[in-house]
């Protein structure tokens, strides 16, 4: 009778423990996508098990709060347009966040599926398509704010270059009006343009050097005149047309009487 006994408690001490007891639970969410304002739809089932010793107040929405926040972290850098790949992102991160322990219980597994309705899919390829608009706009303003200030720098720089080089005396003020004169048909640096007779254009940049004797008069009269006052330059605009005149250049002492009567 005892080995009997003994053979029937061994064999009891081999059974297996009964399993825990476990729950499951299936609710519905619309986490919100990387626009706030663009929701996924989502089926949610979750598994879950109380934890020894603890009695949980609200055990399958508790189970469902510990999954929704995994589920709302993830879903909030996902494209509404892209719902598998987002499927795919949160079910990763669940396999890797499980189990979740907090409110007195533990949830084992949670599986989640979703969807995008017909509206906000239309609602999210509106806004696709806003910001591409907006993207090339801004790209183009950019473009056209780059060529201002390129033009707005080199007409500063053609100003200096200008002011520096060319307006430095009138022999260069003068090749550089020649030259200017005949760009379209000939090289923009590098010399004059093919044909030029560089006897002529010699002769005349000569012509205006700063040492030439009429440049350095023009100089002096330039001088004086911007001494005169007002009525004394229309004074000797009159001495100069009545010298023109008897010159016998008439139509030139015309034009320097009616640039004197403009000047009024």
């Amino acid at each position: 009778m005892k080995r009997l006994l003994d053979r029937i408690r061994g064999r009891r001490s081999i059974e297996p423990a009964a399993p825990e007891a476990t729950w499951q639970y299936i609710f519905a969410d619309r986490p919100a996508s990387r626009d706030p304002v663009l929701c996924f739809t989502a089926q949610v089932r979750v598994t879950w098990r109380r934890l020894p010793d603890d009695v949980p107040a609200d055990g399958p929405h508790a189970a469902a709060r510990l999954v929704r926040k995994v589920i709302g972290e993830v879903a909030g850098n996902c494209d509404v347009l892209r719902p598998e790949a987002a499927e795919q992102d949160i079910s990763a991160a669940l396999v890797a966040a499980l189990p979740l322990t907090s409110y007195g219980l533990e949830v084992l597994d949670s599986r989640v599926q979703l969807t995008v309705d017909e509206a906000t899919r239309e609602a999210a390829l509106r806004s696709e398509r806003q910001r591409q608009d907006y993207a090339r706009d801004s790209e183009r303003l950019q473009q056209e704010y780059e060529l201002d200030t390129l033009a707005r720098r080199q007409a500063r720089a053609r100003a200096d270059f200008l002011t520096a080089e060319i307006l430095a005396n009138p022999a260069s003020a003068r090749l550089y009006a020649l030259l200017e004169h005949t760009m379209e048909h000939g090289p923009r640096l590098g010399g004059p343009p093919a044909g030029t007779d560089l006897t002529d254009l010699v002769r005349e940049v000569q012509q205006w050097q700063p040492q030439a004797r009429w440049v350095a008069i023009a100089q002096l009269l330039h001088d004086f005149v911007a001494g005169l006052s007002e009525e004394g330059r229309k004074e000797l605009l009159t001495i100069l047309a009545n010298a023109v005149r008897v010159y016998g250049e008439e139509p030139l002492a015309q034009r320097l009487t009616s640039a004197g009567g403009e000047a009024e």
